[in-house]
C-alpha cells in the first residue's frame, strides 16, 4: 500500500495506462480522483452564486466575480486532469480483465456529453430537448455501474492477482 502512495506508485498509476493492477489498488486510485473531484466540486458548488455579475449590485470590476472565474478555470483544468487520471488508471485494469484498455474513456466521453447536453437543453430547447439529456444520463450511469462491477467487484481466476 505504502508503494503505491509513493511518487513512483503515483506516476505509475496516473500517469500512464500501460501496466496492469489489481482490483484493490483500482479502488484506491477511484477513491483519490473522486475525492479531488469531489472537492474541488463542492467549492465550486458554494463559489458559483457569485459568478453571477449584475452591475446594478456590483461594480464593472468585481473581485469576487473576477476571483470565481478563476477558480472556475482552475476547476476546469482540475476536473480535466482527474479524468485523465482515473483513465489511465482504468485503462490498466481494464488490461488485467482482458478487455480492450480503451474502453475506459467510455465514461468520461459520456460524461462530457452529458454536461453538454444538460448545459445546452435549457438554451435550445427546440434543438435539444430534455429527454436526450436523460437519455445520455441513463447510459452514463450503466456505464459507470458495468465498469464498477468489472473493474472493482468481479476478478477471474487467470487473473493475477
Amino acid at each position: 500500500m505504502s508503494a503505491i502512495l509513493s511518487a513512483d506508485g503515483f506516476r505509475f498509476l496516473f500517469r500512464t495506462d500501460k501496466g496492469v493492477i489489481t482490483r484493490d489498488v483500482w479502488w484506491l486510485g477511484t477513491a483519490l480522483t473522486g475525492a479531488v473531484a469531489s472537492v474541488a466540486t463542492v467549492i465550486w458548488l458554494v463559489v458559483s452564486p457569485l459568478a453571477k455579475h449584475d452591475l446594478a449590485e456590483r461594480g464593472l470590476i468585481d473581485p469576487a466575480t473576477l476571483g470565481v472565474h478563476l477558480y472556475l478555470a482552475v476547476y476546469a483544468f482540475l476536473i480535466l486532469l482527474t479524468g485523465v487520471c482515473w483513465y489511465n488508471l482504468t485503462a490498466k485494469r481494464l488490461r488485467a480483465r482482458g478487455h480492450a484498455p480503451a474502453l475506459a474513456g467510455l465514461p468520461l466521453a459520456l460524461a462530457l456529453l452529458a454536461g453538454a447536453a444538460h448545459w445546452t437543453s435549457p438554451r435550445l430547447v427546440e434543438m435539444v430537448p430534455l429527454w436526450s439529456a436523460w437519455l445520455i444520463d441513463t447510459g452514463l450511469v450503466l456505464v459507470l455501474v458495468w465498469m464498477a462491477f468489472e473493474c472493482g467487484l468481479r476478478a477471474t481466476t487467470h487473473e493475477t492477482e
